[in-house]
């Protein structure tokens, strides 16, 4: 995919994929590598292996049983409606720390998978499009577009969750009364503090996995939009020349390769993320919940409070949260779509005005023998039968087979969560009237 002038992205592009890969490490995920290029020496890799599984162990044993030995000391307030922000909070928690199990499980079974059949068969095709793709430049940009919202996204909610954990220690000290200023309240106050540093954690775990994942389908896309450009350019020479036909079925069938390798590769990636994938529809739920109830809370308790710190940032977290699960379902619509222009293309060969089923005479051309007429006849019928079953046979792939990922989830996320806000509001009415008898 040749260009006058590189993009941004495209200059940038390995070092984004390389900050990529060693904030993964980081977190644990040293499996997730964006743009392999050369393998990791094999005393580093198994330190990064075995630092990763330390993690892991860390944040599903040790930290753990350490919050639910201090459980009374986390969650004691005097305030009934403050513990029930604290209650909510505490099952967002709980959402992220299966989901982190679920994801730390999966990558040590798919260890070598996810590296052959996700990362090096992504490099593979990206080879293929590069040394092959001469068109319109478009879906390139549009690529450069998600992983530009994906970033910036990204990035923000890690600002707003640092910000969300100075607001904890901001509410928890506004709540207190300074004559309360005792060993327990003080021990409650640092626990609060500690579990909120968890739960960013837990979250940085799995996000990474989901950006990885992300990233992968948006590739995906890319490669799909790729192939029907190059199929609808076969289908254009076909209709404007009437010629090229003698290798036309060649083409179509290397085009059908491609889609099916595209395919795989997006069917392999949603099959060993799917878990994860269940787990963060879940947190996306419950973390509508909670930052709603949150803001309302916030809300009810100080008059000044929609100006405040906390109220900006549940908001912005509440905000950014939905954003980033919606274009994850976003970019799997998109392929869906894509999907189905495809077949649209494949069933216009066969309405094209240079028509299969005779030859266009041109002229200062040798006459064709009849029988490599037939013969090639044949093999365009072959491939493009072919590859109408291949795109039939090829459907979207499900969550645990049970719903698929679009925008409808997402929006039923949504109203569920407003139901349960619903509810949660009135339990709050509740208590504020049980405790003003």
């Amino acid at each position: 995919m040749c260009a006058k002038s590189q993009s941004f992205w495209e200059r940038h592009e390995l070092k984004f994929y390389r900050y990529g890969h060693i904030y993964a490490s980081i977190c644990g995920q040293v499996i997730i590598d964006y743009a392999p290029q050369q393998p990791m020496r094999a005393p580093f890799k198994s330190l990064l292996i075995a630092y990763s599984h330390a993690l892991s162990l860390l944040l599903i044993v040790v930290l753990p049983g350490y919050f639910g030995y201090n459980y009374r000391a986390l969650t004691a307030t005097a305030d009934r409606r403050m513990q029930l922000v604290l209650y909510v909070g505490l099952a967002n928690t709980l959402i992220k720390y299966a989901t982190v199990i679920v994801t730390y499980v999966a990558n040590t079974c798919h260890f070598e998978a996810i590296n052959r059949r996700c990362s090096l068969q992504r490099a593979r095709l990206q080879a293929s499009f590069a040394a092959s793709y001469r068109a319109s430049g478009w879906p390139k940009r549009r690529f450069e577009l998600f992983m530009y919202l994906k970033f910036v996204l990204i990035n923000l909610m890690m600002i707003v969750q640092i910000c969300a954990i100075l607001a904890v220690a901001r509410i928890d000290r506004a709540g207190e009364s300074d004559s309360d200023s005792d060993s327990a309240s003080g021990q409650g106050r640092r626990l609060r503090i500690q579990f909120a540093i968890y739960a960013f954690v837990l979250w940085n775990y799995t996000e990474n996995m989901a950006d990885y994942f992300y990233y992968v389908n948006s590739c995906v896309l890319l490669y799909f939009r790729l192939l029907h450009m190059q199929l609808q350019a076969e289908l254009e020479q076909l209709r404007r020349l009437g010629r090229g036909r003698l290798l036309l079925g060649v083409r179509i069938g290397l085009l059908r390769q491609r889609y099916a390798q595209i395919h795989a590769l997006y069917t392999d990636s949603f099959r060993m993320h799917q878990f994860q994938l269940l787990g963060l529809m879940l947190a996306t739920l419950i973390n509508n919940l909670t930052n709603l109830f949150t803001i309302f809370n916030l809300l009810a308790r100080s008059s000044r409070a929609f100006i405040s710190l906390p109220v900006a940032v549940s908001g912005l977290y509440a905000l950014g949260f939905y954003l980033d699960t919606y274009l994850v379902s976003l970019v799997g619509e998109h392929i869906k779509v894509e999907q189905t222009r495809l077949a649209l293309t494949v069933r216009q060969f066969s309405d094209s005005p240079a028509s299969l089923n005779q030859e266009v005479p041109q002229p200062n051309y040798a006459p064709i023998p009849i029988g490599c007429q037939l013969a090639n006849h044949l093999s365009i019928v072959f491939q493009l039968e072919q590859f109408s079953l291949l795109l039939r046979h090829c459907r979207q792939p499900m969550l645990c087979g049970l719903v698929h990922l679009d925008r409808r989830l997402i929006y039923l996320i949504s109203v569920t969560a407003f139901s349960y806000f619903i509810t949660l509001v009135q339990f709050d009415i509740y208590l504020r009237t049980q405790h003003n008898k």
